[in-house]
């Protein structure tokens, strides 16, 4: 107490300054100064309290800035939200089998007895059948040759 004026020194806090314990009929006024005000920006919940905390306390401050931003008529209107919209990204959808492929090469590996060291991967996306071609060498040249 300072002349009839209640004080905290925060625990936490690196500041030796002393925040002043509001009373519950003074909170929406400090609230209003801090968030609302043309200077004050509109922060959010966390940028809000880190700025009355700094001078003000009082019992469940956290919570109640929280609760106020939160229905803040400002901050819904104007604020972008952070969620992607839903909806938009869609697979497509195949009209047939066979009609997109996924293809890979694997290898090299240990030569087998028949001279092969590759092996070629080729999916069909829709059915997920696969195919296997055993290679002696990757070079497109070989496997895909000019009309």
């Amino acid at each position: 107490m300072n002349q009839g004026v209640l004080f905290r020194y925060a625990p936490d806090s690196e500041s030796e300054e002393a925040q002043l314990v509001i009373p519950s009929h003074e909170r929406t006024l400090i609230l209003k100064n801090h968030h609302d005000a043309p200077m004050a920006g509109h922060y959010g919940a966390k940028g809000t309290y880190t700025r009355i905390a700094k001078n003000y306390y009082w019992t469940g401050m956290r919570k109640y800035i929280t609760d106020y931003v939160k229905n803040c008529p400002d901050c819904i209107k104007y604020k972008a939200s952070n969620q992607k919209p839903s909806g938009l990204l869609q697979t497509p959808v195949p009209a047939q089998h066979f009609e997109t492929l996924a293809i890979d090469l694997f290898g090299p590996l240990p030569e087998s007895k028949d001279g092969k060291r590759w092996i070629l991967i080729i999916e069909d996306c829709t059915t997920k059948w696969v195919e296997l071609f055993a290679l002696p060498n990757a070079t497109a040249k070989e496997y895909m040759p000019l009309p």
